[in-house]
């Protein structure tokens, strides 16, 4: 008879779920296969793609009006570490 020998390697968790995952991948399958066969594919995921392009400009805005603050932080912290590194090599030892 042979014996295997186990491996002591840490698990991902998502190695630790596969199963569960794909048995739940599987049973959506199932349910929505019917009901694609029943429907017409454009009726369902046009209106999901217009209002999905409907958001982009407004998240594309979102993130023009964000970029400047955002680099006028980084500007600022960078002078503030660099005189608090020249504040602490001219520190006197007491």
């Amino acid at each position: 008879m042979e014996t295997v020998e186990v491996s002591k390697k840490p698990v991902s968790r998502l190695a630790m779920y596969r199963n569960k995952i794909l048995i739940g991948l599987a049973t959506v399958g199932a349910a929505a296969a019917p009901v694609a066969a029943e429907t017409d594919i454009n009726a369902s995921v046009a209106p999901i793609l217009e209002d999905v392009i409907a958001l982009i400009p407004t998240i594309i805005s979102l993130i023009i009006a964000a970029v400047p603050a955002i680099i006028v932080l980084a500007v600022v912290g960078f002078i503030v570490a660099f005189l608090d590194q020249i504040l602490t090599m001219l520190r006197i030892n007491r």
